[in-house]
Protein backbone atom coordinates (compact mmCIF):
# COMPACT_ATOMS: atom_id res chain seq x y z
CA UNK A 1 0.00 0.00 0.00
CA UNK A 2 1.22 3.55 -1.24
CA UNK A 3 1.76 5.90 2.01
CA UNK A 4 -0.13 9.19 1.80
CA UNK A 5 3.10 11.23 1.77
CA UNK A 6 4.37 9.42 -0.81
CA UNK A 7 1.73 10.24 -3.15
CA UNK A 8 1.97 14.19 -2.33
CA UNK A 9 6.03 14.26 -2.25
CA UNK A 10 5.96 12.48 -5.81
CA UNK A 11 3.62 14.67 -7.17
CA UNK A 12 4.95 17.70 -6.10
CA UNK A 13 7.93 16.43 -7.48
CA UNK A 14 6.44 16.26 -10.88
CA UNK A 15 5.05 19.49 -10.60
CA UNK A 16 8.95 20.89 -9.62
CA UNK A 17 7.36 22.55 -6.42
CA UNK A 18 8.64 22.05 -3.15
CA UNK A 19 6.73 19.63 -1.00
CA UNK A 20 5.92 22.20 1.85
CA UNK A 21 3.77 23.88 -0.93
CA UNK A 22 0.73 21.39 -1.44
CA UNK A 23 -2.58 22.71 0.21
CA UNK A 24 -3.57 20.20 3.03
CA UNK A 25 -6.89 18.66 1.13
CA UNK A 26 -4.00 17.82 -1.71
CA UNK A 27 -3.60 14.08 -0.36
CA UNK A 28 -7.31 13.62 0.53
CA UNK A 29 -7.72 14.85 -3.52
CA UNK A 30 -5.33 12.11 -4.94
CA UNK A 31 -6.44 9.57 -2.63
CA UNK A 32 -9.88 10.18 -3.98
CA UNK A 33 -8.47 10.45 -7.93
CA UNK A 34 -6.70 7.18 -7.34
CA UNK A 35 -9.69 5.37 -6.12
CA UNK A 36 -12.31 6.77 -8.76
CA UNK A 37 -9.49 5.13 -11.30
CA UNK A 38 -9.39 1.93 -9.81
CA UNK A 39 -13.15 1.92 -9.55
CA UNK A 40 -14.32 2.23 -12.99
CA UNK A 41 -11.79 -0.12 -14.37
CA UNK A 42 -11.32 -3.08 -12.11
CA UNK A 43 -9.46 -4.90 -14.45
CA UNK A 44 -6.56 -2.72 -15.03
CA UNK A 45 -3.97 -2.66 -13.38
CA UNK A 46 -2.10 0.73 -12.42
CA UNK A 47 -0.44 1.62 -9.42
CA UNK A 48 -1.12 5.02 -7.40
CA UNK A 49 2.48 6.18 -7.65
CA UNK A 50 2.27 5.95 -11.69
CA UNK A 51 -1.41 7.18 -12.08
CA UNK A 52 -0.42 10.35 -9.76
CA UNK A 53 2.76 11.50 -11.71
CA UNK A 54 0.82 11.18 -14.94
CA UNK A 55 -1.62 13.79 -12.99
CA UNK A 56 0.71 16.05 -12.21
CA UNK A 57 2.63 16.12 -15.54
CA UNK A 58 -0.62 16.69 -17.05
CA UNK A 59 -1.30 19.57 -14.83
CA UNK A 60 2.15 20.57 -15.53
CA UNK A 61 1.67 20.48 -19.43
CA UNK A 62 -1.40 22.31 -19.26
CA UNK A 63 -0.41 25.15 -16.69
CA UNK A 64 -2.55 24.02 -14.67
CA UNK A 65 -2.32 24.15 -10.59
CA UNK A 66 -2.74 21.11 -8.58
CA UNK A 67 -5.81 22.38 -6.97
CA UNK A 68 -7.22 21.64 -10.02
CA UNK A 69 -6.99 17.90 -9.91
CA UNK A 70 -10.88 17.53 -9.05
CA UNK A 71 -12.13 19.15 -12.13
CA UNK A 72 -10.20 16.57 -14.45
CA UNK A 73 -11.66 13.54 -16.16
CA UNK A 74 -10.47 11.48 -13.28
CA UNK A 75 -11.79 8.05 -14.78
CA UNK A 76 -10.78 8.75 -18.18
CA UNK A 77 -7.40 10.03 -17.20
CA UNK A 78 -6.96 6.98 -15.79
CA UNK A 79 -7.40 5.10 -18.77
CA UNK A 80 -5.69 6.53 -20.84
CA UNK A 81 -2.84 6.90 -18.40
CA UNK A 82 -2.81 2.99 -18.30
CA UNK A 83 -2.96 2.42 -21.93
CA UNK A 84 0.32 4.83 -22.48
CA UNK A 85 2.21 2.68 -19.79
CA UNK A 86 0.81 -0.30 -22.29
CA UNK A 87 -1.14 -1.90 -20.11
CA UNK A 88 -2.52 -4.55 -22.34
CA UNK A 89 -5.54 -5.03 -20.92
CA UNK A 90 -6.27 -1.47 -20.54
CA UNK A 91 -5.89 -1.51 -24.53
CA UNK A 92 -8.79 -3.70 -25.00
CA UNK A 93 -10.95 -1.92 -22.75
CA UNK A 94 -10.53 1.02 -25.26
CA UNK A 95 -10.13 -0.34 -28.42
CA UNK A 96 -14.03 -2.28 -27.05
CA UNK A 97 -15.14 1.23 -25.89
CA UNK A 98 -14.28 3.14 -28.77
CA UNK A 99 -13.42 1.30 -31.48
CA UNK A 100 -16.69 2.18 -33.06
CA UNK A 101 -16.49 6.15 -32.28
CA UNK A 102 -13.24 5.67 -34.06
CA UNK A 103 -14.89 4.11 -37.54
CA UNK A 104 -17.62 6.53 -37.50
CA UNK A 105 -15.28 9.66 -36.68
CA UNK A 106 -13.41 8.74 -40.28
CA UNK A 107 -16.14 7.86 -42.27
CA UNK A 108 -16.73 10.21 -45.02
CA UNK A 109 -13.02 11.22 -45.25
CA UNK A 110 -11.20 7.83 -45.70
CA UNK A 111 -12.20 5.40 -48.86
CA UNK A 112 -13.85 1.82 -47.63
CA UNK A 113 -11.00 0.56 -49.14
CA UNK A 114 -8.55 2.23 -47.11
CA UNK A 115 -10.92 2.59 -44.13
CA UNK A 116 -9.07 -0.67 -41.64
CA UNK A 117 -5.85 -0.22 -42.10
CA UNK A 118 -5.95 3.76 -41.83
CA UNK A 119 -8.16 3.01 -38.34
CA UNK A 120 -5.34 0.64 -37.43
CA UNK A 121 -2.86 2.95 -37.70
CA UNK A 122 -4.42 5.32 -35.48
CA UNK A 123 -5.40 3.32 -33.11
CA UNK A 124 -1.29 2.00 -33.20
CA UNK A 125 -0.29 5.08 -32.77
CA UNK A 126 -2.54 6.39 -30.37
CA UNK A 127 -2.26 3.22 -27.56
CA UNK A 128 1.68 1.27 -28.38
CA UNK A 129 3.29 4.64 -30.34
CA UNK A 130 6.19 3.85 -32.82
CA UNK A 131 10.04 3.59 -32.21
CA UNK A 132 10.18 7.24 -32.34
CA UNK A 133 7.38 8.60 -30.50
CA UNK A 134 5.56 7.57 -27.30
CA UNK A 135 1.85 6.85 -27.70
CA UNK A 136 -0.30 9.93 -28.68
CA UNK A 137 -2.86 8.99 -25.70
CA UNK A 138 -0.51 10.18 -23.79
CA UNK A 139 -1.77 13.68 -24.49
CA UNK A 140 -4.94 13.63 -23.37
CA UNK A 141 -5.18 16.42 -20.65
CA UNK A 142 -8.40 15.46 -19.15
CA UNK A 143 -10.05 18.43 -20.16
CA UNK A 144 -13.09 17.08 -21.92
CA UNK A 145 -14.64 13.48 -22.17
CA UNK A 146 -11.94 10.75 -23.30
CA UNK A 147 -14.30 9.72 -26.02
CA UNK A 148 -14.95 13.49 -27.39
CA UNK A 149 -11.38 13.65 -27.58
CA UNK A 150 -10.43 10.88 -29.73
CA UNK A 151 -13.09 11.17 -32.08
CA UNK A 152 -11.44 14.61 -32.75
CA UNK A 153 -8.14 12.95 -33.05
CA UNK A 154 -9.46 10.28 -35.25
CA UNK A 155 -10.56 12.81 -37.43
CA UNK A 156 -7.68 14.76 -37.65
CA UNK A 157 -5.67 11.36 -38.51
CA UNK A 158 -7.87 10.92 -41.05
CA UNK A 159 -7.82 14.48 -43.15
CA UNK A 160 -3.86 14.07 -41.96
CA UNK A 161 -3.75 10.67 -44.13
CA UNK A 162 -5.88 12.66 -46.93
CA UNK A 163 -3.72 15.40 -47.16
CA UNK A 164 -0.57 13.27 -47.72
CA UNK A 165 -2.99 10.73 -49.89
CA UNK A 166 -4.14 13.83 -52.25
CA UNK A 167 -0.42 15.03 -52.58
CA UNK A 168 1.33 11.94 -53.56
CA UNK A 169 -1.43 11.57 -56.41
CA UNK A 170 -1.28 15.08 -57.56
CA UNK A 171 2.57 14.24 -57.51
CA UNK A 172 2.49 11.19 -59.76
CA UNK A 173 0.00 12.74 -62.05
CA UNK A 174 2.36 15.54 -62.62
CA UNK A 175 5.21 13.22 -62.85
CA UNK A 176 3.20 11.34 -65.71
CA UNK A 177 2.16 14.47 -67.46
CA UNK A 178 6.08 16.04 -67.56
CA UNK A 179 7.12 16.11 -70.79
CA UNK A 180 10.67 15.87 -70.13
CA UNK A 181 10.22 12.39 -67.98
CA UNK A 182 7.60 10.95 -71.04
CA UNK A 183 8.62 12.32 -74.29
CA UNK A 184 12.57 12.30 -73.85
CA UNK A 185 13.76 9.63 -75.93
CA UNK A 186 17.01 7.32 -74.63
CA UNK A 187 18.17 6.59 -71.07
CA UNK A 188 15.27 7.93 -69.32
CA UNK A 189 12.61 6.45 -71.31
CA UNK A 190 13.68 3.00 -71.84
CA UNK A 191 14.82 3.12 -68.01
CA UNK A 192 11.62 3.84 -66.94
CA UNK A 193 9.43 1.13 -69.33
CA UNK A 194 11.95 -1.58 -68.25
CA UNK A 195 14.06 -1.40 -65.45
CA UNK A 196 13.23 1.60 -63.29
CA UNK A 197 11.05 0.79 -60.31
CA UNK A 198 13.31 -2.32 -59.10
CA UNK A 199 16.24 -0.99 -59.39
CA UNK A 200 15.21 2.70 -58.15
CA UNK A 201 13.58 0.75 -54.96
CA UNK A 202 16.18 -1.40 -54.06
CA UNK A 203 18.66 1.66 -54.14
CA UNK A 204 16.99 3.64 -52.45
CA UNK A 205 16.13 1.21 -49.63
CA UNK A 206 20.10 0.42 -50.29
CA UNK A 207 20.73 4.39 -49.25
CA UNK A 208 17.84 4.73 -46.23
CA UNK A 209 20.10 1.72 -44.80
CA UNK A 210 23.07 4.12 -45.09
CA UNK A 211 21.71 6.92 -43.47
CA UNK A 212 22.23 8.22 -39.86
CA UNK A 213 19.08 7.21 -37.92
CA UNK A 214 18.52 11.03 -36.61
CA UNK A 215 17.91 11.59 -40.55
CA UNK A 216 15.45 8.59 -40.57
CA UNK A 217 13.69 9.68 -37.50
CA UNK A 218 13.10 13.02 -39.10
CA UNK A 219 12.01 12.49 -42.36
CA UNK A 220 9.58 10.19 -40.82
CA UNK A 221 7.75 12.26 -38.52
CA UNK A 222 7.86 14.84 -41.57
CA UNK A 223 6.50 12.66 -44.10
CA UNK A 224 4.13 9.54 -42.61
CA UNK A 225 3.79 11.40 -39.54
CA UNK A 226 2.92 15.18 -41.09
CA UNK A 227 4.77 16.54 -37.94
CA UNK A 228 5.27 20.16 -37.79
CA UNK A 229 9.06 21.64 -38.09
CA UNK A 230 8.05 23.57 -35.23
CA UNK A 231 7.41 20.06 -33.55
CA UNK A 232 9.97 18.33 -34.71
CA UNK A 233 12.52 21.15 -33.15
CA UNK A 234 10.90 20.96 -29.85
CA UNK A 235 11.79 17.37 -29.66
CA UNK A 236 15.61 18.27 -30.66
CA UNK A 237 15.20 21.42 -28.93
CA UNK A 238 16.73 22.63 -32.27
CA UNK A 239 15.11 25.42 -33.92
CA UNK A 240 12.90 25.28 -37.25
CA UNK A 241 15.37 26.40 -39.37
CA UNK A 242 17.71 23.62 -37.70
CA UNK A 243 15.24 21.14 -38.87
CA UNK A 244 14.83 22.28 -42.45
CA UNK A 245 18.24 22.53 -43.03
CA UNK A 246 18.17 18.64 -41.33
CA UNK A 247 15.63 17.37 -44.19
CA UNK A 248 17.23 19.11 -47.13
CA UNK A 249 20.56 17.65 -46.12
CA UNK A 250 19.08 14.08 -45.42
CA UNK A 251 17.06 14.01 -49.04
CA UNK A 252 20.52 15.30 -50.95
CA UNK A 253 22.64 12.46 -48.78
CA UNK A 254 19.87 10.11 -50.27
CA UNK A 255 19.25 11.34 -53.95
CA UNK A 256 23.53 11.66 -54.36
CA UNK A 257 23.67 8.13 -53.10
CA UNK A 258 20.67 6.70 -54.90
CA UNK A 259 22.46 8.39 -58.08
CA UNK A 260 25.49 7.26 -58.01
CA UNK A 261 24.24 3.53 -57.31
CA UNK A 262 22.19 3.26 -60.72
CA UNK A 263 25.02 5.23 -62.06
CA UNK A 264 27.19 2.29 -61.43
CA UNK A 265 24.67 -0.40 -61.43
CA UNK A 266 23.64 1.16 -65.19
CA UNK A 267 27.51 1.62 -66.07
CA UNK A 268 25.63 5.40 -67.23
CA UNK A 269 28.91 7.95 -68.07
CA UNK A 270 27.73 10.27 -71.03
CA UNK A 271 26.46 13.88 -69.06
CA UNK A 272 23.26 13.36 -71.11
CA UNK A 273 22.60 10.32 -69.41
CA UNK A 274 23.67 11.38 -66.06
CA UNK A 275 21.41 14.27 -66.26
CA UNK A 276 18.84 12.58 -67.30
CA UNK A 277 18.92 9.40 -64.62
CA UNK A 278 19.42 13.03 -61.87
CA UNK A 279 15.96 14.68 -63.21
CA UNK A 280 14.04 10.69 -62.76
CA UNK A 281 15.87 9.89 -59.59
CA UNK A 282 15.10 13.71 -58.21
CA UNK A 283 11.54 13.98 -59.26
CA UNK A 284 10.38 9.82 -57.58
CA UNK A 285 12.71 10.44 -54.50
CA UNK A 286 9.94 11.61 -52.24
CA UNK A 287 7.23 9.74 -53.95
CA UNK A 288 8.43 6.30 -52.60
CA UNK A 289 10.30 7.57 -50.13
CA UNK A 290 7.31 7.24 -46.92
CA UNK A 291 6.35 3.94 -47.53
CA UNK A 292 9.96 2.75 -47.29
CA UNK A 293 10.21 4.44 -43.83
CA UNK A 294 7.59 2.24 -42.26
CA UNK A 295 9.84 -0.59 -42.63
CA UNK A 296 12.93 0.81 -41.29
CA UNK A 297 14.23 0.90 -38.02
Amino acid sequence: MTERSDLVAVFMVELGLPHGAAEANLEGELRGACARGRSAFPQVALDDLTFVRHLARVLKREERSGLEVSKLAIEDLFLACACAVTDGRAAQIFRARFGVAVAGSMSGLVPPADADDVREQFLQDLLVGRPDAPPKIAAYSGRSSLDKWVGVAARRAALMWLRRSRTELRARRAAASDPAANDEPGFESRYMKERYRGEFERALREALGRLPERDRVVLRLCLMNAVSLDRIGAMYKVSQSTISRWLAAARRTLLDDVKETLRVRFGTTSSAELASLARMVASRLDLTLASFLKSQP
